[in-house]
């Protein structure tokens, strides 16, 4: 008889990107000409990790209480504020005024989706997922003893597939009462796609046509590439702004990381917010989520929450910390349009791509395409559909040449 119980003998860790990159960087660290597109953190153009100059003198100036000291659980009020205050920006007062707001410090955006898979759906419900996703998303809802479903992305014409998404969505309402439907956007990983304005409005009218009080509706937001959308600022919190328009049915649950936003990878810091126009059901999020973070980790770090807090909580840190944001969005914007043209130059097909981290192809045999790359001393990711290419990863010369050589990869393989 095995010792563990049944739900635990299936665990085993399927998603190998993290195991890839320490290949690749075990690689490279012998023979620099290596190129390693796996990890979804940034590199300067010299291929060396890039951290935010902003970033690091303000943790110089931390103090030590500001560091290594137990904290609350739901987090210290100046990163709970600075946390808000940068999500909503100029549409924070409204928000206030009209909506009920709430947020928990979590250990990365990875917690906060922990915690919502954990409150939001009873044993064995589907979580509504993209058929193009981050792969974790499967595990953190097996581990909350979950099941999932997914929803097409794209339709023929390559935009937004609303039609499937209403579609699975009234088929999951036949099994269960409550919808939790998870969107990561914009910049979204794998496919570095993000929704137009007119296409968030249909979907708002999608999910507000199906959440009533007999059926619940739970969005899910992953904005944790929302900071390097090529439309700038203005343009994301204006979607934001549009989540006014949900009724009282849906709650709005966003999953905010400061390992994309700030850098702070290895700090496992995040944060959930809940947004309803509904007091109780805000009061509901905020006691649920701080008992599972106080079950499951206790509390998120205090170095990070201080650090979060003072960048982009004050004016001197928050300005010289935007400045370099831009400036990052901007060679990121390079390297995926050299990635891009270099893709259509020799006719390897993306997926739809606006902006971001991450590039995705299909292909045949993704895995032996992964081996024949590894012996060019090339590596990048396979899915089970196709490969990713982490172009934040890479310099912008690395990006004109790679769509090439992993053509001729594919070819070679399909021979």
């Amino acid at each position: 008889m095995r010792i563990l119980v049944e739900h635990s003998e299936d665990k085993k860790e399927r998603s190998n990107i993290i195991t890839m990159s320490q290949v690749a960087k075990e690689a490279k660290s012998k023979d620099p000409s290596v190129i390693n597109a796996t990890i979804g953190m940034l590199y300067d153009e010299n291929e060396k990790f890039y951290t935010f100059k902003s970033v690091s003198e303000v943790d110089k100036i931390l103090k030590d209480e500001e560091k290594f000291p137990y904290t609350n659980t739901i987090g210290v009020k100046p990163f709970c504020d600075a946390v808000l205050k940068w999500v909503f920006d100029k549409h924070l007062p409204y928000f206030l005024e009209h909506e009920h707001l709430s947020i928990v410090a979590t250990p990365g955006g990875s917690g906060a989706i922990s915690n919502v898979f954990s409150n939001y759906l009873n044993q064995n419900e589907k979580v509504l997922l993209p058929n193009y996703m981050w792969t974790n998303y499967i595990q953190i809802g097996y581990e909350n003893f979950l099941g999932y479903q997914t929803y097409k992305m794209f339709n023929d014409k390559g935009t937004f597939n609303l039609e499937d998404v209403k579609k699975q969505i009234q088929e999951l309402q036949k099994t269960q009462k409550r919808i939790l439907f998870v969107i990561n956007d914009p910049c979204q990983n794998p496919t570095g796609y993000g929704l137009t304005h007119e296409e968030w409005l249909d979907l708002i009218n999608i999910i507000n046509e199906a959440a009533t009080k007999e059926h619940p509706f739970i969005l899910l937001y992953d904005m944790a590439y929302i900071d390097y959308d090529k439309e700038g600022k203005d343009y994301t919190r204006e979607t934001i702004y549009n989540f006014r328009l949900f009724n009282e049915n849906v709650l709005t649950i966003f999953a905010f990381s400061g390992s994309k936003t700030l850098g702070l990878y290895g700090l496992r810091i995040g944060a959930m917010i809940g947004l309803n126009k509904n007091k109780e059901n805000i009061e509901d999020f905020t006691n649920a989520c701080q008992f599972s973070a106080r079950a499951k980790y206790s509390m998120s770090t205090t170095y990070g929450m201080y650090l979060i807090a003072k960048i982009l909580g004050e004016e001197k840190y928050l300005k010289p910390f935007e400045k370099e944001l831009t400036e990052v969005t901007n060679f990121i914007r390079r390297r995926s349009a050299a990635f891009i043209s270099s893709a259509r130059e020799v006719g390897l097909k993306t997926l739809p791509f606006k902006c971001g981290f991450f590039v995705t192809f299909e292909c045949k045999n993704p895995n032996a395409v992964y081996e024949y790359l590894v012996k060019k001393g090339v590596h990048i990711v396979p899915l089970d559909y196709g490969m990713r290419v982490a172009i934040c990863s890479i310099n912008e010369e690395h990006c004109k040449i790679l769509p090439k050589i992993i053509k001729e990869a594919i070819d070679a393989v399909s021979r």
